[in-house]
Order: C-alpha cells, then structure tokens, then sequence
C-alpha cells in the first residue's frame, strides 16, 4: 500500500494563473457569441431579403394580372335598301286574341322572301326568329305582346331605313294594353341569347331603332360588356372584338344624351348573353 502525493500545497493558485485560461475562455465566448450575431444577423437579412424578393415577385404577378386587354369596339357600314318595304297587315293595332293560335300576315315590297332572305320577328324584345313565309300562326298564351318585324340585307344584317320594319302592340286573353308611351326603344337582332363565338370571331352587335332618331330624342345608344362602354348615336351595327374566352353578358340601351341615364320604356333597354368557345 502506497500514498497517492496529491501535493496540492505544492500547487501555485496564484491569480495570474487562474485567471488567464479564464480570461481566454471569456474571450472565445465573446467571439463565438459575435459569430452567432453575425450569422443571425446574415439569416435574419437574407430572409427579408427573400420575403422582399417574394414580395416583388407577387406585386409583378397581380400587376400582369391587373393587365386585361381592353374589348375593341368598331362600327360597320351595312348595306341599306330604302326602297324594301314591310307591313304588318295583321295583327292590327291593339287587337285582342283568344288565347291560342294567333294569325300573322305580312305584305312585302322590292325586297325577295325566301329560307336565304327571310324576314324576321320579334315578340317583347326577344331573339327575332326567321320566317320564310308572309303568313303563319304562333301558338300564343295570355298577356301583352309587341311585335317588332323587319328585313335583312344580304350580309343578315337588319335593314334600319323607315319602311324596312314594322311594330304592332296586341294582346292575348284580355289582357291589360301597354301604358301609352312615345319614348324610343331598341330591338336587338343579334347577338341571339346564348350565340356561341369561336375565340378569334367577331361578335356584331346589330339593333333597330325605333324612334324619331338619337340626336332628335336627345338619346344615345349604349353598349355594354364587361364593364366596358359604348356609346354612339349611328344607327348602324357595332363589331366588338378581344373578347376573353367565356361567358360574357351585352346590355344595349337608350340613355339620355345629356346625362347618360337610361330613359324609360318598356323595351329601353335588352340584354343577351354570349359565349365565346
């Protein structure tokens, strides 16, 4: 058996010596806590450096997205012919029908009646349908109609002179009449309710005008898609043309000319809705 000699009186606790691998100690903390400042630091930037480039880069995509082509509006110069004449020879005026078949009859003038060249109808501001024929029965329920006949060129484009269309107010079942009302009014020919486009086609906005005239009514014809508006004061077709793929939604309406309000009237204003494929 042996003593271990830990002889620690014979160790020097002096201290400089105690201090000094403390001291180097201290100092290594010190920088390695300056290391990790920094690198937080460098994190700390370079992640509001890329939430900043995100940032950018966001702003960019809603600006290209805020970006839609604007819808190009343009009026066309249709073929007229003044001399074609239309008239409504039945149903006269304000005349009342049982309810059931109810007879049309119409007298035409230099102008040809055929499946290529029919002249069309509309009841109540509906899509005007094609009729071949000078005479034929519409199945019709009770209630107050207006029927608005008129020709077509040879591009299918409605005739607009005075003489090329005729209107007749009439009613089914003892119906109440239309109030008496002098305002001007539309009637849409085309587009029809749910016309189908393909994405490069033109959509032709052809109306008649029932009236003395826009600039005598103190009217103005207005157009309007996808937030987008028309206004003139021709009566003459209208080519709209860049529209998006989709759904879209046409309003055509008379509005005053000093105001643009649209004035009343039962057929003021009519809507349609397209689609382009």
């Amino acid at each position: 058996m042996f003593s271990q000699s830990i002889k620690i009186a014979e160790v020097s606790f002096s201290l400089d010596f105690y201090e000094q691998p403390n001291m180097k100690f201290y100092h290594n903390c010190i920088g390695l806590a300056l290391v990790v400042v920094a690198m937080i630091s460098c994190d700390s930037s370079s992640n509001k450096s890329e939430n900043l480039s995100e940032e950018q880069v966001t702003d960019s995509i809603a600006s290209v997205e805020e970006v839609v082509e604007k819808i190009s509006f343009g009026q066309l110069q249709a073929e007229m012919n003044p001399d074609a004449m239309l008239d409504i020879y039945n149903p006269i005026g304000n005349e009342n029908f049982k309810e059931g078949k109810v007879s049309f009859s119409f007298n035409i003038r230099n102008h040809g009646l055929g499946r290529e060249n029919p002249l069309m109808l509309s009841l109540n501001g509906a899509s005007p349908k094609p009729y071949s024929m000078p005479n034929f029965l519409m199945d019709l329920n009770k209630g107050t109609y207006r029927a608005v006949a008129f020709l077509l060129n040879e591009e299918g484009l409605s005739l607009k002179e005075y003489g090329n269309f005729s209107a007749r107010d009439f009613t089914v079942g003892e119906s109440r009449p239309f109030p008496e009302d002098d305002a001007p009014y539309v009637i849409l020919h085309l587009p029809a309710e749910q016309q189908a486009y393909a994405p490069e086609e033109a959509v032709i906005v052809d109306f008649l005008y029932l009236g003395g005239g826009p600039e005598s009514d103190g009217v103005k014809v207005k157009i309007e898609i996808d937030g987008q508006e028309y206004y003139t004061q021709e009566i003459a077709p209208v080519q709209l043309s860049k529209l998006s793929k989709g759904p879209h939604s046409l309003k055509i309406s008379l509005v005053g000319a000093a105001n643009d309000q649209e004035i009343g009237g039962v057929f003021a204003s009519e809507t349609r809705n397209i689609i382009i494929e």
